[in-house]
C-alpha cells in the first residue's frame, strides 16, 4: 500500500520505509504535530487508503475461495464445494427447512471415447456435460463435477418422483451431446436431514452403480 503525502494538507506528514523495502511494508507515520485542520485530513486519507486496501484483500480473499471451490475445467463446483452444499443443506433440512435430493451421474463409455478421439475431445465433452447441467437446474439448486467424468446435483426442495423427471431430462440432454457415443447412468438418493452426509453419497453412489450394472448386463 502507498500513501502519498499532499503538501498543501500535510506539510509535516511523512512516510518511513524500511530502507530496501520493495514492498512497502509501513514503519512509521509521523502527522502533523500542529495544524489540526492538516492533522484531519492526514488521518481521513490514512483510514480511506486501509479501507481501500482491506476492501482489496478481502475481494481478493473471496476469488481464492471461489477458486478453491470450482473446478477449473468445467465451471462447476468440485468435490470439496459440492460437500459444503451439501452439508448445508442437510442441516437446513435437518432443522425443518425443505428436504432434497442428491443425484450421481457417471458417463457410460467416456473412457473409450477419450481413448479413441483425444483427451482434447475428452475436455470438451466435459464441459458440455457441466454446461448441459448447470442450464438444466434452478439457482437454489447446485452441480459439480466430483472428478473424472462423475457429476453430481443437488436439487433442493425435490422429492424422488420430481428428481427422476429431471434425471430423465438430463440423459437426453447428454446424450444429445455426442449422438450415439454418449450415455449417463444415475443414482439418486433422498435426504432430509436424518443421516449423514457421507450417507447420503453412498445410497446414491450404491444407486448409481447398480443401473450402471443392469445397463452392462442389458447390453
Amino acid at each position: 500500500m502507498a500513501l502519498t503525502a499532499h503538501t498543501e494538507t500535510m506539510p509535516e506528514a511523512a512516510i518511513v520505509l524500511r530502507p530496501g523495502d520493495r514492498k512497502g511494508r509501513l514503519l512509521r507515520l509521523i502527522p502533523p504535530s500542529s495544524d489540526q485542520p492538516a492533522l484531519r485530513a492526514w488521518a481521513l486519507s490514512v483510514a480511506s487508503a486501509a479501507e481501500q486496501r482491506i476492501a482489496e484483500l478481502e475481494e481478493r480473499v473471496a476469488q481464492l475461495q471461489d477458486l478453491a471451490m470450482t473446478d477449473e475445467l468445467t465451471g462447476a463446483l468440485n468435490r470439496r464445494g459440492f460437500l459444503a452444499q451439501l452439508m448445508r443443506a442437510n442441516d437446513a433440512a435437518r432443522r425443518g427447512g425443505p428436504r432434497g435430493v442428491l443425484v450421481l451421474c457417471d458417463l457410460d463409455g467416456f473412457k473409450a471415447l477419450n481413448d479413441r478421439l483425444g483427451h482434447g475431445f475428452g475436455d470438451h465433452v466435459l464441459q458440455q456435460v457441466g454446461r448441459t447441467l448447470l442450464r438444466a437446474v434452478r439457482k437454489m439448486d447446485a452441480i459439480a463435477r466430483l472428478g473424472g467424468d462423475e457429476f453430481a446435483v443437488l436439487l433442493i426442495g425435490a422429492d424422488a418422483t420430481s428428481a427422476r423427471r429431471r434425471i430423465d431430462a438430463f440423459s437426453r440432454a447428454i446424450a444429445a451431446i455426442v449422438p450415439g457415443g454418449l450415455s449417463a447412468s444415475f443414482g439418486l438418493a433422498v435426504f432430509d436431514g436424518s443421516e449423514t452426509e457421507t450417507a447420503v453419497l453412498h445410497r446414491a453412489d450404491m444407486a448409481m452403480y447398480e443401473n450402471k450394472r443392469r445397463l452392462r448386463a442389458a447390453v
